[in-house]
């Protein structure tokens, strides 16, 4: 399969060089789109959108596509933690014995429904929504709707415009072609998605300048969340786009900010005191004892933030995307990436380490050293993306990304003893990584193909695999997997049968999954 999918970047590429030798006719008839996020379909209808409005006047237009397709997977995939062939961004480890059995369904849920409200040439609210619920394995005809764009811009100059509300982040803002509209390709490679922001931009010649403040998104992480509406340092974004011609973009940005993390059994406004507090007095309560337990509860800042550099290029037929990207905790300040903050205790870092099968005094007392810490994995992805309309009605792409921690060491690794869950019938926490074991490495790759019978209605078929790299614990590996208990003092010890290996869950998990649908486009 891997040497099919490099095969096919070869034809694509040589296809699009020879676009680029005979074509030249066409290099100023098709520029690159406007919003980087138009995916549907893949040739906008930018000469019928730029609908000039007179100063003062008000007026309306509809957007959005109905979209159904059918999804088949080999085995469960995952869609930011659960099970959902919607919004795959992950290949799901088998913990269990369903996890390796096929599943399938028909989806409208990701059509989308949006309005465009001008106010002359110096203003426009945007409304966008689709009907995908990413926490449910099943998606059917209760879901509500979900908001995916919902902001108003304003422009006092050619040059100069404002923001306000929910819209495509400007962190990270080049999407890969793709016909999931739910997740494109999160978590394998591209790192953007929404965010709530206040920001501006600003036009010089063939550059662009954005900048914002926002807030720090979604968290995916089960055993710590971040209260944004406590996290009183914002996102802070600033973006550079250079369009040396119409055909071609270059962009990169930077994102900050300072996350603060809390112990989930206290409660940061009230000085960190327990949630339930303790109504017994206690006598033997001293200011060293009340400091030190304070200082035990005390919130956390971590820096979170990254950089990323990115490219759209289109050449008569032929269009290219791709982006890198590098940050410090990129999950838990946007909606994507593998990279969260990972939470533990000194005690369980000792003891998932290989030195856990240790006992005795030491040991006794490292284990039992319930103080927590915090660690920031650091992340590093990138996707690229090619696409080419053989002509009006057949369009043919492959894409490819991949998320890698560079410093896989502070994760958290899954306990094989916990990884022995097979009963069907028994539903796991899949995100908990004392079982599933924290995300080292993401790939993803595929191909699509559409035929457009008319202008705004397509048919597609796309294909993906996801390849998910999970951590173990340091302790199950080599031949420390056969020590139970070893005191160095004493010397003694003893063994323990660490299992059959072909019984357990490996640490690599691969998917297949197919998409066959279509859409309708009906923008006014």
């Amino acid at each position: 399969m891997k040497h099919l999918f490099l095969g096919l970047i070869c034809v694509v590429c040589s296809i699009g060089y020879r676009s680029t030798l005979n074509a030249e006719t066409n290099f100023k008839e098709e520029s690159i789109p406007k919003d980087g996020t138009s995916l549907y379909p893949s040739k906008t209808f930018e000469k019928n959108q730029d609908h000039q409005t007179a100063p003062g006047e008000l007026k309306f237009r509809l957007t959005g596509m109905l979209k159904t397709d059918f999804a088949y997977a080999n085995q469960s995939v995952l869609s930011f933690g659960f099970d959902n062939l919607i919004g795959p961004t992950v290949a799901k480890r088998q913990i269990q014995a369903r996890d390796a059995e096929p599943r399938a369904g028909i989806f409208p849920t990701s059509s989308l429904l949006g309005a465009e409200i001008s106010y002359g040439p110096k203003a426009k609210a945007i409304f966008e929504a689709d009907f995908v619920d990413v926490t449910k394995s099943s998606v059917g005809a209760e879901t509500k709707p979900r908001v995916r764009q919902m902001y108003f811009q304003y422009n006092p100059t050619t040059q100069f415009q404002i923001f306000l509300g929910r819209t495509w982040d400007l962190f990270a803002g080049v999407f890969p072609q793709s016909y999931n509209a739910s997740a494109f390709m999160s978590a394998s490679g591209n790192i953007g998605w929404q965010r709530e922001q206040i920001g501006l931009w600003y036009k010089l010649g063939d550059f662009k300048f954005g900048s914002a403040i926002g807030t720090t998104g979604f968290h995916n992480d089960p055993n710590v969340k971040t209260n944004i509406e406590r996290n009183t340092m914002p996102t802070i974004a600033v973006r550079l786009d250079w369009t040396p011609s119409t055909n071609l973009l270059f962009t990169t940005s930077a994102i900050g900010t300072k996350l603060k993390v809390s112990d989930p059994n206290t409660d940061s406004s009230r000085d960190g005191l327990p949630l339930h507090a303790d109504q017994s007095l206690n006598q033997l309560q001293t200011n060293q004892l009340t400091f030190s337990q304070k200082n035990k509860n005390q919130r956390s800042t971590l820096d979170s933030g990254g950089i990323s550099f990115g490219f759209v290029w289109k050449q008569g037929n032929f269009e290219s995307r791709g982006e890198i990207s590098y940050g410090t905790n990129l999950t838990s300040i946007t909606s994507s990436g593998i990279a969260p903050f990972q939470t533990t205790t000194y005690g369980e870092e000792f003891t998932d380490s290989k030195f856990g099968f240790l006992s005795g005094g030491y040991a006794t007392d490292a284990k039992a050293n319930s103080k927590k810490k915090f660690e920031s994995p650091k992340e590093v992805t990138g996707f690229l993306s090619l696409n080419y309309d053989f002509s009006k009605e057949f369009g043919f792409g492959i894409h490819g990304g991949i998320s890698k921690i560079t410093n896989p060491e502070v994760l958290v690794g899954a306990d094989h003893n916990l990884l022995s869950i097979s009963r069907s019938d028994q539903f796991q926490w899949t995100s908990n990584p004392k079982v599933m074991g924290a995300i080292k490495e993401n790939l993803n790759y595929g191909f699509r193909m559409n035929y457009d019978p008319e202008d705004r209605i397509r048919f597609f078929l796309q294909t993906d695999v996801f390849r998910t790299y999970y951590k173990d614990v340091e302790r199950y590996q080599g031949i420390s997997s056969h020590i139970g208990s070893y005191d160095p003092i004493l010397q003694t010890g003893e063994w323990r049968e660490p299992g059959n290996k072909s019984e357990r869950s490996s640490a690599v998990t691969e998917s297949m999954m197919i998409r066959l649908g279509g859409l309708f486009r009906f923008d006014a």
